[in-house]
């Protein structure tokens, strides 16, 4: 891994804003805490305006959470509770591959946010699919996709040759995640991946693990800590990445020698097709077909999840205006509709590719959609422009 870079860039790559100098001394301080056996130098603590934790003492409160207004009011204002206590920072820090005092000096630099935990247990994927897809599939979002497509067209056009991902599912998933790079979130990184990793129970696992990652993507890239903004799970940048995701799949497409999700396209179009890839995507295939479950039954066939083929669906007596390969695995998903019925889909490999990037079924269809109504809307503005796009054909 490299060292963090000397120049004080901090998070230029997120806001085109140079550091301020608490900032750079901030990064200095943590590149120091990876760099050196021994703790952060009380100077280099001193000049970041922090308490440096050192080894086998427990973080101390920092400057920036001293001066820290109260996060929310009301019943969002809430002390943190106690920090999970069975958390290994050894066995964090090794995997990752930090230095334990680089995870101290993170932990140290943290604020507990109590709207973050607020968040989480009210996802929107907990609505019903009516209510989802009224968020995601509007004109306006649509019409920014169409216009995503065409002004970054060669781009797309580009990794879809390399990744064998459509133009149009790339589109989709950085309009459903950002709004096209609109909406990357205003939480501190920071704060949301330790309130989350040490004071979430369910998820510390995975969200300390995050934790971590960010720490060692802060290090590579000369990143301000505290001054990265993301989602409140903790993503970042247009196609919303968690840290180990921009570490492993991350491209500098553009060639500036540095992987921008935040402000270059470019990186972030080749980011999200290499994800795609390297996730299971199948180039030409497709990716959900609608059922009509003519007196099969319907959730048995949900129960066999991933492990149902199209053979047994057919001999079920379901359908599809589209054959599947009788040996091809599918999985069967139920969508509540306003007027009380559901719709059924047959979901092949790459709409499980796309619930790689996010587990729910509602998210996966969401970009499904979105990307059908910018493929047809990307041909007729390239029609209305004298070019005719014949658009991609997909096998099941």
């Amino acid at each position: 891994m490299r060292k963090a870079r000397g120049k004080s860039h901090g998070l230029e790559k997120a806001d085109g804003r140079a550091m301020g100098m608490a900032a750079a001394a901030r990064a200095l301080a943590l590149a120091s805490a990876l760099s050196l056996a021994a703790a952060p130098s009380a100077a280099a603590a001193a000049a970041a305006g922090v308490v440096a934790p050192y080894a086998g003492q427990p973080a101390a409160q920092s400057a920036r959470q001293a001066a820290a207004p109260a996060s929310g009011s009301g019943a969002s204002a809430k002390a943190a509770p106690p920090a999970a206590s069975n958390i290994d920072l050894n066995a964090l820090a090794s995997k990752a591959g930090v230095s334990v005092q680089a995870l101290q000096y993170a932990i140290s630099q943290a604020r507990y946010q109590q709207k973050i935990i607020d968040a989480i247990t009210r996802p929107s994927e907990g609505k019903p699919w009516y209510q989802y897809r009224r968020i995601f599939i509007t004109r306006e979002r649509i019409d920014a996709g169409v216009s995503f497509y065409l002004s970054h067209r060669e781009s797309l056009q580009k990794a879809f040759k390399l990744y064998g991902v459509p133009p149009e599912i790339v589109c989709a998933i950085i309009g459903v995640e950002t709004f096209y790079g609109r909406s990357m979130g205003t939480w501190a990184v920071l704060d949301a991946l330790y309130t989350l990793g040490f004071h979430y129970p369910k998820r510390a696992a995975f969200f300390s693990q995050e934790f971590a990652s960010f720490v060692k993507l802060c290090l590579k890239e000369g990143w301000d800590i505290g001054a990265v903004k993301g989602s409140y799970a903790g993503a970042m940048g247009m196609g919303q990445f968690m840290p180990s995701s921009y570490l492993n799949f991350a491209v500098d497409a553009d060639g500036d020698g540095r992987e921008d999700l935040f402000k270059s396209a470019d990186d972030a179009i080749f980011s999200v097709a290499n994800y795609f890839k390297m996730h299971g995507w199948q180039a030409g295939r497709g990716i959900c077909y609608a059922v009509h479950l003519d007196g099969a039954d319907g959730e048995a066939l949900k129960a066999k999840g991933w492990d149902l083929t199209a053979g047994e669906f057919y001999a079920a007596g379901a359908s599809t205006k589209v054959a599947i390969p009788s040996s091809e695995k599918m999985r069967v998903y139920t969508y509540d509709l306003e007027d009380g019925t559901q719709s059924v889909l047959a979901a092949l490999a790459n709409f499980k590719a796309i619930t790689r990037y996010n587990t729910s079924p509602l998210y996966a269809r969401a970009v499904f959609e979105l990307s059908e109504y910018i493929r047809m809307g990307y041909v007729k503005a390239m029609a209305r422009q004298g070019v005719y796009v014949k658009p991609e054909g997909r096998r099941p």
